[in-house]
Formats: structure tokens, sequence, C-alpha cells
């Protein structure tokens, strides 16, 4: 097995990308203390919250209006506290792990973000699946959901590797035209979906009725709840493929630079200095 750690600058130059870069710097650059005591707020809030909703569906399966299975096995799966700390962790250092790099070493501030962004996702999913399981009564359609979300996993790792060992050993080296454009395109894309975002609340505002018919169709869904986690899981074959080209862009930092032809203070920023 090849150790994708271990690439040469020649072998991964084609793979990081000038808008690549750009876009790491950029990501630090806004990464204040205001917007970073907001993520954390946001994403240990999130956490908490369905960890804290999980603990009480184990606990409440007979009193809700929905019939749920009392002998689910997934009540008592990942209850350890230390599922609960851990996530908060990794959070803490992808906050205040690229706070501290930003404007002193921003490319180093990228690399942590994305590593351990990532790691803290991952428990995080697996929890939402353990409680999305809990609305499933039926044991059999749960057993499947589980081996389907098991071989996702798999997939993901195995997959994850062969493109990381094919981008910087291969000949893959360049992201797909869509990852391209997405990221030179990104604030217009996120402009859009937001102002998608807004009329849709709009329109439950204006209409009671969009919002009755959403609570009816979510119900009649709920089975499939872990099916679309499970799908979501597949995010990982994206993310981590940057943290890899991060990795990369950070061990051969000023190779890099110079080859894109960004100055130290932008590159590194005004604190490296």
């Amino acid at each position: 097995m090849r150790n994708i750690f271990l690439g040469s600058f020649s072998q991964v130059e084609d793979a990081v990308s000038e808008s690549f870069a750009k876009n790491s710097i950029d990501t630090i650059e806004k990464f204040s203390f205001g917007k970073a005591f907001l993520a954390l707020s946001f994403g240990l809030g999130v956490f908490y919250a369905i960890y804290g909703f999980g603990i009480f569906m184990g606990n409440n399966m007979d009193t809700g209006t929905i019939v749920l299975d009392m002998n689910n096995e997934y009540i008592p799966f990942l209850s350890n506290i230390w599922f609960a700390i851990i996530p908060g962790i990794l959070i803490l250092i992808t906050i205040f792990g690229g706070g501290y790099y930003r404007k002193k070493n921003n490319v180093k501030a990228f690399f942590i973000y994305n590593t351990f962004l990532t790691m803290y996702l991952l428990p995080f999913l697996l929890w939402t699946f353990k409680v999305a399981q809990l609305f499933v009564y039926f044991f059999p359609l749960r057993m499947v959901y589980t081996v389907l979300f098991s071989l996702c996993i798999t997939y993901v790792f195995i997959r994850s590797y062969k493109n990381a060992k094919e981008m910087v050993f291969g000949e893959k080296k360049k992201r797909s035209a869509i990852v391209e454009w997405f990221s030179r395109n990104r604030k217009s894309v996120l402009s859009v979906l937001a102002a998608i975002g807004g009329l849709y609340f709009l329109v439950k505002t204006i209409f009671p009725s969009a919002g009755d018919m959403e609570t009816r169709l979510m119900g009649a869904l709920i089975d499939f709840a872990p099916l679309f986690v499970c799908l979501i899981f597949l995010l990982f074959l994206y993310l981590n493929n940057v943290v890899i080209r991060s990795y990369y862009l950070n061990k051969y930092t000023e190779e890099f630079r110079l080859k894109f032809g960004i100055d130290k203070s932008e590159w590194y920023g005004k604190k490296y200095f």
C-alpha cells in the first residue's frame, strides 16, 4: 500500500489549482474572531441539540404520538459520554487552531481547519444516523439501513484512498470541471441558494397550508431518514479530497506560492513577518 502523504512536489503540482489555493487563503482571511465564535457556537450547538434529542428519544420511546419500537437496538448505540466530548474537542481545535494561525500562516490554518472539521463531521453524521434509526419501527428495515450505511462508510474510505493515490501517483491530478467552476463562482452560487431559501420561508409565512403540507410530507418520509444520512455521508468523498490537497498545499507551500506568483503577505498573512 503506497503512502499517499509521501508525494513529491512534481507529483502533486497539477493537483492544486490556483483557484483552490486562493480560495483557501480567502477562507482563512475571512475567519475573524467573531465568525469563529459563531461557528463554534453553531457547530457545538447543532451537535449537542441532536445528541440531547437522541438521548431524550431513547428514554421516551413509548410516550410520543408516533409509535416507536421499544426494543430498538440503536437506543444504547454511541451512548458513552466520550462520544459527546470528542466532537467538542475536535470543533474547538478546528476553530482555535485555524484562528491561531490566521494571518500567521494562512495555508497551515486552512489545513488544520479542513482536517479537524472533517473529523468532527464523522461523529456528527454517526449520531444523526442513530437518531434517524430511532424513528424506524421495523427491525428488518433498520438492518437494511445498517448494512447500507456500513457499505457507504467502507466505500467512502476505500474510494477516498484510491482517489488520493490516483491524484498523487497517477494521472488524475485536476479536480473535475464542475468542482472548479463552483470554486470560482461559489459566492454567486451561495447567493442564489440563499435567495431560494428566503423565498421558500416567505411562501411558508404567507401560505400556512404550505407548512402543514411540509409537516405531513416529513411524517411520510420519516422511515427514509437513515437513507438520506447514507447519501449525505458520500460528501466525505469530496471532503477527504480537500484535506489531501490542503495537506500538500501546506507541505509545499513556498513552491506553490512561487508557482502562482502570490506575495508572501497575501499568502501567509500580515503577521507572518
